[in-house]
């Protein structure tokens, strides 16, 4: 294997040099443009000397005007610039402007005797002047240092602020597992982040990026990150791997004075209010305390040359999670709940670390290059898993690391002509271990579930990869940046996935809770490793013509090993499927033998190691365009379109592989002769000495008991892809204020889910487990189908007045109005399937569906030195799936019914209300040092958000009146105290 990735790795990085040598480059993933045009009363400038330094950093970019007198300054960092513009027989005129990442801004001068006026679309503030992008045609949210640095925030997780943009919605649940982002009624697997212009999509786990699966921590160092965007839609071909919103971020660097700060912040059992439920149940505060501190330094090594940034941060918590008996307690016998009593309830806490690092040395050795070099390293560590009627000894422990390194290099030629280079190495980790292997797990059905948890997995990426981005500025019919770029990795993943190492027994109310009716035990090779090879290329062209805007693109993307193309399907599975039939006693589908054959291609499911081809047709064009209506910037129409594709999960086709070396069996007991309900005829005699692990493996591998499921994935499996166009309207509203309306729409396909794979016509949905085909020595049988579909229209309705340094406050609003639909699978994070007989997968309102949310942000500076600034949220509430048989048959509503609507200032339509507020106050400088004491609230009017309903609607005529009532409530208030000391 070494030897085939040091042939691929030459290969590549001859292409990569070939690359870099011939062909200008500029991308927008990380970096922003100025563009404008140099005139005076006459005409234009032409050969005008441009130049923009960071007022930070005193890096500096230089270009020339052309013959039409206009200018580009690509590549640039996002930051606050000084640009100076000079040219013989003028006066030099110079401006401050701070651009933003991932915009194209225009700048027009005008020189004269005295005076030099913008004729940009701005937003102007009272201080610096903030260059708005108004013609792009994406939808886009540019997340500001200010608003990072100012708005409350209880979990320093930069990605929280994604909800700020319309159509996005972040995890709310502040001690929920779990923070991502999604966006167009998908799931967060199809959404992508990228730092610094390098992408850390995971490719093994839901989540997205940064192996976000369950975890309550923060994958970067939010002191290390300046500014980000948030692309909801419609976003350009140098985006790849995602179907929903893109997050572009770019890091601080380190400037010509030596700048950092220290901060503290501060949680305590005082500080959080207790949830309503816990408060009726009468359970008492547990001890609780967080501590997030970190620091933050950067300046020069070599001044206006070589800088240094670092920033390291730190989160410690326990979290709380109530624990207590289940609903048939007082039922069970004494020696049950003699045992069962050893076992702590009510509120036990859950211990949380974290710790974040990020080093970054930027270097510009002329004005034409520059180089940065940066380290990201992440460590989290939490026991949780925990809660309801399992006991903190069933705790997990999950582990999540990060190792990252990125390489920057950027080359400017010719009059207006960049290369940025980057080669990257990331290792990012994800493991789920048990705080009790020793103990077997005894889930005491509604009693308590006692014991270590059955469960244990590690999961590894480790990539390598390298990326060049290409583009020259030309001046014909109009202006052009035109673009390619070419990205290529390669990547290995690692599984160990230990399903019931530690074995489940099952005790319930039918054996009086005496002896346990089942078992699952795991035995085998736990371990699979798959190698893969990725590649993309685009080619890019803004287009720029008066008024007129058209940004056009494609882009193609390739992987060698998407679907573990090198799996060879058992010969015992294929013989299986193209001989195993069954005989009914009754009539099914009009046929009383059917066979597997009769059901599907089975060919398509069968693999011999070189059937199964990566798909090459992975074409993706984007489209773009806007006019501004007047010539002046003040209202704009755009609109877009574009296909995009995102790539199969690993962790959703693992199974194919996994369950021909890892068994997972079920065995059922008897006592004293006696089948108990649900069990074959076959169950196994109870023996007390079956509770060891090893006697239990050892019966499950003895023939006797069970055998191993069958998952067939097609070798033809699509790749998940959505297509979206949007059409809106941006108008700039007097100097400061801009807003926009838009309209969105998505709709995605390819979805991978696993079903019943040979279950046949017309069987009686309600006997689907017991009617499919079996094939010899092997268990149930399931097959992918890539039918997953989802559908989307958004309404987006923004307004901005964008705080600068110099300006005394800022408002940001998002109203959005949303329809969502999916099929299939009700479960985002898994990939089954089971509710509705396949392929028929009928359409429901999707997970995420929220027709109405409100976001509401902004900051003001006060008197005195103060600074309020606050975030309120409000949502109609997503959809919630309910049961019910009024009628006599059952009846299943996916994602039928929705929470109770409260009210908000009257409004009675929001299930989820919260007002967060922030309140800082700094005290004078001292010798160049600030101290900031901060006291944050959350949800402070302790608004009701409740989860867990009751989903049960009645049966035989009668209603359940407890329907859609609550039983937890998320988000209640909670209190923050910090500090902070800048230099």
């Amino acid at each position: 294997m070494r030897h085939r990735f040091n042939q691929w790795s030459c290969t590549v990085l001859v292409a990569f040099a070939a690359l870099i040598l011939v062909l200008p480059a500029q991308a927008q993933v990380s970096t922003a443009t100025i563009s404008g045009r140099i005139v005076d009363a006459t005409g234009p400038v032409p050969g005008a000397r441009v130049v923009a330094t960071n007022v930070s950093s005193g890096f500096s970019r230089d270009t020339t005007a052309g013959v039409d007198g206009s200018f580009r300054l690509g590549g640039l960092q996002p930051g606050t610039y000084t640009i100076t513009v000079s040219a013989e027989a003028y006066r030099e005129q110079s401006q401050t402007l701070q651009v933003l990442l991932g915009q194209e801004s225009n700048a027009n001068f005008r020189l004269a005797v005295d005076a030099v006026y913008a004729e940009t679309v701005t937003v102007v503030g009272e201080g610096t002047q903030v260059l708005m992008d108004t013609r792009s045609p994406e939808i886009s949210t540019n997340i500001t240092q200010q608003q990072i640095e100012s708005l409350p925030l209880n979990n320093r997780n930069f990605l929280a602020f994604a909800g700020l943009a319309p159509g996005v919605s972040f995890t709310r649940d502040t001690d929920g597992a779990g923070q991502t982002f999604t966006s167009g009624a998908q799931d967060a697997k199809q959404v992508n982040v990228f730092i610094d212009g390098v992408s850390y999509k995971n490719d093994i786990i839901k989540g997205g990026a940064f192996m976000q699966d369950s975890s309550r921590g923060n994958p970067f160092p939010q002191s290390a990150v300046q500014e980000y965007q948030v692309l909801t839609q419609n976003y350009k071909a140098e985006y790849e791997k995602a179907t929903a919103a893109v997050i572009t971020a770019v890091t601080k660097s380190g400037g010509n004075d030596l700048s950092g700060d220290v901060f503290w912040f501060f949680q305590d059992q005082g500080l959080v209010e207790q949830d309503d439920f816990a408060r009726e149940r009468g359970d008492e505060k547990v001890p609780f305390e967080r501590n997030q501190y970190g620091l933050s330094v950067g300046g020069p090594i070599l001044r206006d040359r070589l800088h240094f940034f670092l920033s390291g941060e730190r989160n410690e918590r326990d979290r709380v999670a109530s624990v207590f008996v289940g609903p048939e307690w007082d039922q069970a016998p004494a020696n049950v709940r003699d045992f069962l009593d050893d076992f702590a309830t009510g509120s036990v806490a859950a211990p949380f670390e974290s710790t974040l690092f990020f080093a970054k040395l930027s270097f510009q050795p002329a004005a034409n290059q520059s180089a940065e070099f940066s380290y990201h390293r992440r460590d989290e560590d939490e026991i949780r898993g925990f809660g309801g009627q399992r006991v903190q000894q069933g705790g997990e422990n999950i582990l999540i690391g990060t190792d990252a390194a990125t390489l920057r290099h950027q080359f400017v030629f010719g009059a207006n002509a960049l290369n940025e280079a980057t080669v990257t190495y990331q290792d990012m980790s994800w493991a789920q271990t048990a705080t009790d292997i020793n103990s077997p797990n005894l889930n005491y059905v509604n009693l308590l579930n006692v014991g270590g948890i059955s469960y244990i997995q590690e999961l590894a990426q480790q990539r390598i990869g390298i990326r060049d981005d290409l583009s020259f500025y030309i001046s014909r019919a109009g202006s052009h940046t035109l673009k390619a770029g070419v990205v290529a990795s390669t990547v290995n993943y690692d599984f160990t996935k230990s399903a019931f190492l530690n074995p489940v027994f099952e005790f319930r109310r039918d054996e009086n809770w005496q002896f346990p009716f089942l078992a699952r035990v795991g035995a085998g090779n736990p371990s699979l490793d798959f190698g893969n090879n990725q590649y993309g290329f685009y080619v890019q062209d803004d287009w720029r013509m008066g008024s007129l805007t058209v940004s056009g693109g494609v882009r193609w993307d390739y992987e060698t090993n998407m679907l573990n193309n090198n799996w060879v399907t058992p010969p015992a599975v294929a013989q299986g499927l193209r001989t195993a039939c069954r005989t009914y006693s009754q009539p099914v589908g009009g046929r009383t033998e059917w066979c597997v054959r009769d059901l599907f291609d089975v060919e398509e499911y069968i693999s011999d190691g070189s059937n199964r081809e990566s798909p090459t047709d992975l074409f993706q064009p984007r489209l773009g365009a806007s006019y501004d209506v007047g010539g002046t910037g003040r209202t704009v129409v755009f609109g877009g379109w574009g296909i995009y594709y995102d790539r199969v999960t690993l962790n959703d086709i693992y199974d194919e592989a996994y369950r021909h070396q890892w068994g997972q069996y079920t065995i059922c007991f008897k006592q004293g002769g006696v089948v108990p309900a649900n069990c074959p005829a076959t169950a196994i005699e109870w023996d007390p000495a079956y509770l060891n692990p090893g006697a239990l493996s050892q019966l499950a591998q003895s023939g006797a008991i069970g055998n191993p499921e069958v998952f067939l994935l097609s070798n033809d499996t699509g790749v998940p892809q959505s297509t979206q166009w949007t059409v809106g309207v941006r108008q700039q509203i007097g100097r400061n204020w801009l807003g926009a309306l838009t309209y969105a729409n998505s709709r995605s396909e390819n979805g991978l889910v696993w079903s019943f794979a040979s279950v046949p016509p017309g069987a009686n949905f309600d006997d689907r487990w017991g009617s499919w085909i079996s094939i010899p020595g092997y268990g149930f049988m399931m097959r992918s189908y890539d039918d997953r579909k989802r559908e989307y229209d958004g309404l987006y309705l923004t307004l901005d007045r964008p705080r600068t340094a110099g300006s005394r406050w800022g408002l940001n609003f998002a109203y959005t109005y949303s329809e969502g639909f999916q099929n299939a699978s009700l479960d985002d994070g898994t990939a089954f399937a089971f509710d509705f007989l396949p392929p028929d997968f009928p359409m429901f309102p999707a997970n995420g569906d929220e027709r109405h949310r409100v976001m509401l942000s902004g900051s003001i500076g006060l008197p005195l030195n103060f600074e309020a600034s606050s975030i309120i949220q409000l949502g109609s509430g997503t959809p919630v799936s309910y049961a019910e048989a009024l009628t006599g048959p059952f009846h299943f509503h996916p994602n039928g019914a929705r929470p109770a609507k409260q009210s908000f200032l009257g409004i009675d339509e929001f299930s989820y209300r919260s007002v967060d507020l922030r309140l800082q106050w700094s005290a004078p400088t001292f010798s160049g040092v600030r101290l900031s004491l901060i006291g944050e609230a959350f949800n402070i009017f302790d608004f009701d958000n409740y989860s867990g309903f009751d989903t049960w609607g009645g049966g035989l005529n009668a209603p359940n009146p407890n329907f859609m009532t609550p039983n937890s409530e998320f988000n209640s208030r909670r209190f923050q105290l910090g500090a902070r000391v800048a230099f």
